[in-house]
């Protein structure tokens, strides 16, 4: 296979992944309904904003146990920080 061939081939299964991508939590969308900010997020749970900036892209997921703190900053259900 040529080099060509090899980047077609990982340019469509790339293409694939992020099609597949889904949002699962609804976090950015909640944090500007309460007039919060991912940095006040992050020092109410003691972790850095790089975290919840991933949290709100949806790169990566908190756990169960901090999407339960997060509920409880936010004063709202856990099951409104999730999509459904």
């Amino acid at each position: 296979m040529l080099f060509s061939d090899n980047f077609q081939i990982f340019a469509f299964k790339f293409k694939l992944l992020n099609m597949e991508h889904k949002d699962l939590n609804r976090l950015k969308l909640v944090l500007v309904e309460k007039k919060k900010t991912g940095v006040w997020l992050a020092g109410q749970l003691g972790v850095s904003s790089v975290t919840v900036s991933k949290w709100c892209s949806n790169i990566t997921q908190p756990t169960l146990p901090t999407l339960d703190k997060i509920a409880v900053l936010l004063e709202c259900e856990k099951r409104e920080l999730i999509t459904e």
